[in-house]
């Protein structure tokens, strides 16, 4: 019996180890023949909308963990930093429809005033911000960081009402800057 069992052990061993070869075999010829197929405009297309959902839900939840205050200053900097990174397309979408009609009734018209009349590179800083009934009403000093202040500083009023979360319109003082400096 002892000679049986000896049998048995080497038989078992032969056999895991050709099971174990074969499926090796397997897995080398997959991966050899698989072919990667390069990713199309499609599928780049659908990776951006994903991320940029990803991307929606995440500040939608850190918005709701925010005070009243910091959502404000929060929409304030998004508007700025969108002009700041020259995405005026993006920022012009989210300016009051009435206040965009009467002042700025084009993108030129938008795009000109912020090269004319504000610094190249700028900061914020608020000072105030209080709420009137469904709107709020930040007063933000804007800042020439280039030029410190030896440059083009100002104070303006930013009016920003929020429907829902990471759901606003936007308004400000735009002869703010334009006083300021002429």
């Amino acid at each position: 019996m002892a000679k049986n069992d000896k049998y048995n052990f080497k038989l078992a061993i032969i056999i895991v180890t050709a099971v174990v070869t074969i499926i090796l075999i397997g897995i080398i010829i997959l991966v050899a023949t698989k072919k990667t197929t390069p990713m199309t405009k499609e599928d780049i297309e659908q990776a951006d909308i994903e991320y940029k959902e990803i991307r929606k839900e995440e500040i939608q939840k850190d918005l709701y963990n925010k005070s009243e205050q910091e959502r404000m200053q929060y929409y304030c900097a998004n508007f700025f930093k969108l002009i700041d990174n020259d995405n005026f397309e993006e920022a012009y979408k989210l300016l009051y429809s009435e206040y965009k009609e009467n002042f700025f009734p084009n993108i030129n018209n938008f795009k000109r005033y912020f090269k004319e009349y504000f610094p190249s590179d700028f900061g914020l800083a608020y000072s105030n911000i209080e709420r009137l009934g469904d709107i709020y009403v930040l007063n933000v000093s804007v800042k020439d960081t280039v030029n410190g202040s030896y440059g083009h500083n100002f104070n303006m009023y930013v009016v920003i009402k929020e429907n829902a979360l990471n759901d606003y319109v936007i308004s400000f003082s735009r002869n703010s800057a334009v006083t300021e400096e002429e």
